[in-house]
């Protein structure tokens, strides 16, 4: 059965045991006389979000949202196989993504040629969304949970285009998806998550930095968990968006071959993840969610694309 963990208020966390590892993929129980979950996960984990869901009395007509933080696989993938299981919910992402639910082809594709053969053993396939059970949203709409409680969807640009940001009215928590980066709790890291095609450093400064503005009372990453109370992990956020920047802009002086630069990446940080290198299970976690190469391809991608 999946682990599922007590959080602010009434908010549950369900472990959905991506790869089989535990603290990796979160979803998110949103209570209301709706239901909202953060978060699908990939396909391969449907089966335990749903048991998870099971074990917190959540059934098949309970749920009315299953939100995705955006589109990518792990995020949103298990959306198409969740449809079948739960016949009053609706998936939730952003317009920008929206059509990619419909027909996954595309998506797919753009998948297959980062991730190759393991696409498969970590995420599965994204069956199609049918367009009665999709909602696209943006800045400013509202998911209603009843009885006065909400769901505020933010616009959250950085990660990828169709990246959104959710604030429960009832706690004041907001849940961020990957636009901090992926945290391992075990060691108390974050590292930016920056994958290609979308990432825009810029808008991805934007977005934390609005964060602080919308002074939340917590910020909850789906890899993994609830930012800790103590220490600045926004701040921190931003600092290694920064400084991966800098490592990346400056080894461009010397090439532009990815495997260089995702060398020169990982040598310039590794004090930073001494604790990951050290631990084989930490550095597959590192690896199966926006690995150096993919964060060294997605400034690659950027600097390129705005010739600096």
């Amino acid at each position: 059965m999946p682990r599922t963990l007590n959080l602010d208020g009434d908010l549950t966390a369900i472990d959905c045991q991506m790869s089989g590892m535990d603290d990796l993929v979160a979803a998110y129980v949103v209570p209301g006389e709706t239901v909202a979950v953060i978060e699908t996960g990939p396909a391969t984990v449907a089966k335990n979000l749903t048991e998870g869901l099971a074990s917190l009395g959540i059934g098949p007509e309970d749920v009315g949202y299953f939100v995705g933080s955006h589109i990518h696989l792990d995020h949103a993938g298990g959306a198409g196989d969740l449809v079948d299981v739960f016949p009053k919910a609706t998936i939730v992402v952003h317009t920008e993504g929206a059509r990619h639910m419909v027909d996954p082809e595309k998506l797919m594709k753009s998948a297959y040629r980062v991730f190759g053969p393991r696409l498969d053993e970590l995420f599965g396939p994204l069956r199609p969304v049918p367009s009665d059970r999709l909602l696209a949203v943006d800045e400013g709409d509202r998911l209603d949970l009843g009885k006065g409680r909400h769901l505020s969807i933010y616009y959250a640009p950085g990660h990828a285009r169709h990246h959104i940001a959710v604030q429960d009215s009832e706690t004041g928590v907001l849940f961020v998806g990957d636009s901090m980066g992926v945290y391992l709790p075990e060691a108390g890291v974050v590292r930016p998550a920056t994958p290609p095609p979308d990432f825009d450093l810029p808008l991805a400064l934007q977005t934390l930095d609005r964060y602080r503005e919308l002074d939340p009372s917590g910020l909850y990453l789906t890899h993994f968990g609830p930012a800790p109370t103590g220490g600045d992990l926004l701040a921190r956020a931003r600092e290694r968006l920064v400084r991966f920047g800098d490592i990346i802009r400056d080894a461009l002086r010397e090439s532009d071959d990815l495997d260089f630069l995702t060398e020169r990446l990982i040598e310039q940080t590794r004090d930073d993840y001494a604790e990951v290198w050290a631990d084989p299970k930490l550095q597959a976690k590192f690896e199966s969610l926006n690995a150096f190469k993919s964060s060294a391809a997605g400034y690659l991608r950027y600097f390129q694309t705005q010739g600096s």
